[in-house]
């Protein structure tokens, strides 16, 4: 299990600060669930949807927003702390 994951989860659905290349995402999770060792969210930031996404423990916690093309990665999470 991802562990930046497992924390994003456990902040939910209070509003959850991002580090992703050095910038933060203040997200508010609209859902946040493990499938097993998977782990799926999706949340608002500054009215754009954004999704992350960990296949498991050695997977990073990725980051897309959506686009009017689809999803667009922004990055792998560093950190995960409360808004």
């Amino acid at each position: 299990m991802n562990t930046l994951a497992k924390r994003a989860h456990n902040i939910a659905p209070d509003p959850v600060a991002l580090i992703v290349d050095g910038e933060t995402i203040e997200l508010r999770p609209r859902s946040a669930e493990f499938f097993q060792e998977e782990f799926r969210a999706e949340g608002v930031a500054d009215g754009t949807v954004y999704r992350m996404v960990s296949d498991g423990a050695d997977d990073p916690l990725v980051i897309a927003r959506e686009t009017a093309d689809g999803w667009a990665v922004v990055g792998a999470v560093s950190a995960v702390e409360r808004a």
